[in-house]
């Protein structure tokens, strides 16, 4: 018993003393925790007299000969803010030209704390002073930003807080009364205290605890409060403003608790030790028999070998030879466990390697595909730099090849963004009434030039009658054109393929794509609309695309309610792909003629930035070509500027700009009252979900996904001309 009782006691103080260091640090985390929280309640107090100062800065009123509107706007501000005065002073000269304060202004009269009215006016940033004391010997802190007018430091707005409106801060903690709490000012000298403040104000700490506070900007460390109580010290310092908040903990408040729980250990130790012996000699026999009898069965156990029940003296001991006697059998299922988990690991090995290979091979393809249409731009383009060419108009077919090859380079990354859709459960699409025939008329018009380029014969058998869907026309129509260029790309050139509609008497319709190309062999059709998987992966099919043309179209047919199904008699032999969508019940819907696409477009502000100096300039060259009188900035700061003197009626803006992002050059648009009106459009490279929705939370009319397409420029060109009319 003393073998057990008294190790146990033993190691129970540690972990006591243990519990009390977590506990310990525990406090002292939360102080620090504390400190940091005020420190940064203090620098939100400065903040918002700097925010209010800043708002002050910008009025008209502030240039005017007569202040006195200025001054009522100073003293509204000053009468919901911590401060005493709000005065306005010039930079060179630090004169005092306004004061919100009763008393007359005396002219030429420098401030408590001119060093922070240099430090303002060169750095043309705000600042907040330490304390320091001002006429009468009040004790004051000064907060100052510069007015800024055409880059420059015009004038400087100045207020001036008391130190008391600070001591609101440490009440609001509710630091326990035994505690120490202090703010310093950016010089170390304390201007609030929660203790005693009235002798202390102004005064600093030890010098060794200055020292500590000046050496880095957070430390907990043992020292001396100013009035010599033992304290642990925390502190943080604001690397904003440099002004502190120091905690001080009492060592009696953290030890009072371990001395307590360490005498309640003693006396529980010493009960125990009595009470052990006691049993020990009572029941001590009964357990080492029946331990003595567990040895044979947990051996066998340990063997592999059948276990016999052993003969026990208690409960428990009977207990632990029922769980030794299922620890065996336990064991036995794990072996067959184990060796079936085995055999599916290696499979899921081997799906492994083999997707790793796919992955791999689908890298080298995209780079193939995307350094294919590269080439022809990069030949157009120094087609057109031939000599001779300069001045001369570019042929037709240089620029056929280059818009050809630019859309085959979108399709591409379109179809990437739609398989990191599909692969993230993202993909979406929109049920609106629409005319089979009039999707398959648009997918044709989509895959006819690939279909003339490989010289294929097409046949096209539909009903006359319109056959009525509910779904996404532009999805529908991107599944027909993938099926149909996937038939293209696997016929050899001069091929036959053909697309029939057959209504089902199910209520649906079946549309059937086939040709007599390539095939695909018996053991790839279960796999064929795997993503990333070609049958035929040879030099010779280099052109067969990315393999997520399948495996996209599938999805989005069965996000439609239908099904898309592969079928080949073998390789060589052609291939059937079938969809089958669900038919709506009632009349088609009438095709919709926009009429005002054919409307000259009326003469509009607009406004455009972008950091992407090359696309800026492009879009200005097309506005200008519509007629419309254009300003160009490449940041947003010169953009928000640019604005509030030219007054836009539409805006093309990039999100990601130097100086000031989208996002934000949208709100402060709209918070501006001329300019709430002006149509805001995001042309970004940013297309998900969550880019449209922060962008319309900004303030944004439209998202448009470079590339800007002509038609949508002018679509919108249109739309604010008409609302412009509309206004009366």
């Amino acid at each position: 018993m003393l073998s057990c009782v008294l190790p146990a006691a033993i190691v129970s103080g540690f972990l006591i003393y243990d519990h009390y260091r977590v506990e310990r640090s525990s406090l002292l985390a939360e102080a620090m925790s504390t400190a940091r929280s005020m420190v940064s309640v203090v620098d939100r107090d400065f903040d918002t007299v700097v925010t209010a100062l800043r708002t002050l800065s910008v009025s008209n009123d502030i240039d005017m000969a007569d202040r006195t509107e200025f001054r009522r706007q100073a003293a509204n501000a000053h009468a919901i803010l911590p401060i005493t005065e709000i005065a306005l002073y010039d930079p060179a000269t630090h004169d005092q030209l306004m004061s919100t304060s009763s008393r007359d202004i005396a002219t030429g009269r420098e401030p408590g704390n001119s060093g922070l009215l240099r430090q303002v006016a060169r750095t043309a940033q705000p600042a907040v002073s330490g304390m320091y004391r001002g006429p009468g010997g009040v004790a004051t802190i000064t907060v100052a930003v510069p007015v800024l007018r055409d880059g420059g430091v015009r004038y400087i707005l100045a207020a001036q807080v008391r130190p008391s409106a600070l001591n609101a801060i440490l009440t609001e903690q509710k630091i326990p009364d035994s505690w120490r709490a202090a703010i310093l000012d950016s010089g170390t000298f304390i201007v609030a205290r929660n203790r005693e403040i009235e002798l202390f104000q102004g005064r600093q700490p030890r010098p060794e605890v200055v020292a500590r506070v000046r050496e880095q900007p957070e430390d907990t460390f043992d020292s001396q409060t100013v009035d010599d109580v033992e304290v642990v010290t925390l502190y943080s310092r604001s690397p904003k403003s440099g002004w502190t908040v120091m905690l001080g903990v009492p060592h009696r408040n953290l030890t009072a608790g371990l001395l307590r729980t360490l005498e309640s250990l003693i006396i529980a130790t010493v009960v125990l030790l009595a009470m052990g012996f006691g049993m020990a000699w009572l029941v001590g026999g009964r357990i080492a028999h029946s331990v003595h009898a567990l040895i044979e069965p947990a051996t066998a156990l340990g063997a592999g070998k059948p276990v016999q029940p052993p003969a026990v003296d208690f409960r428990e001991a009977q207990q632990v030879a029922d769980s030794l006697s299922r620890a065996a059998q336990a064991l036995a299922e794990a072996r067959d466990r184990a060796d079936q988990e085995l055999r599916e690991r290696r499979v899921a090995q081997e799906a492994l390697q083999a997707a790793d290979v796919r992955k791999d091979e689908f890298l080298a393809t995209l780079a193939h595909e995307l350094r294919n249409p590269m080439a022809p731009l990069v030949n157009a383009l120094e087609i057109l730099r031939l000599p001779g060419r300069t001045t001369a108009a570019p042929a037709a077919n240089v620029l056929d090849i280059m818009e050809r090859q630019l859309r085959q380079m979108v399709r591409l990354v379109d179809d990437l963004l739609d398989v990191s859709r599909i692969t993230t459960n993202k993909l979406g699409i929109r049920h609106e009434p629409l005319v089979l025939q009039d999707v398959i008329a648009h997918a044709l018009e989509t895959s006819g030039p690939l279909l003339q380029q490989r010289r294929h014969s097409l046949s096209v058998h539909q009903p006359d009658s319109p056959i009525a869907l509910a779904g996404d026309a532009t999805r529908l129509a991107q599944v027909f054109s993938n099926l149909l260029n996937n038939a293209a790309k696997y016929t050899p050139n001069g091929g036959r393929i053909a697309l029939h509609v057959v209504p089902q008497a199910t209520g649906a319709v079946r549309i059937e794509i086939s040709d007599n190309g390539i095939g695909i062999a018996a053991g790839a059709l279960p796999q064929v609309f795997d993503i990333f998987f070609q049958a035929d992966r040879s030099l010779g099919r280099s052109q067969a695309g990315l393999g997520i043309g399948l495996s996209l179209a599938r999805r989005l047919v069965e996000l439609h309610g239908g099904t898309l199904t592969a079928t080949s008699p073998g390789e060589g032999l052609g291939s059937t792909f079938a969809i089958e969508l669900p038919v709506t019940q009632g009349a088609a819907p009438m095709p919709h003629r926009d009429n005002s696409a054919t409307l000259a477009i009326p003469p509009l502000r607009v406004l455009v930035a972008d950091d992407n100096v090359d696309h800026a300039n492009t879009l200005r060259t097309l506005l200008l070509a519509a007629g419309q009188s254009v300003q160009v900035c490449y940041d947003g700061l010169s953009a928000l500027r640019c604005a509030e003197a030219f007054a836009p009626q539409i805006a093309f803006l990039d999100i990601g700009m130097p100086r000031l992002d989208g996002y934000e050059l949208a709100r402060r648009l709209r918070a501006d009252p001329n300019l709430r009106d002006c149509t805001l459009v995001a042309v970004t490279g940013w297309g998900q979900l969550q880019d449209q929705q922060r962008s319309r939370a900004a303030g944004f009319d439209h998202h448009i996904v470079k590339p800007l397409q002509l038609a949508q420029l002018n679509d919108l060109l249109r739309a604010r001309a008409l609302a412009t009319a509309d206004t009366p």
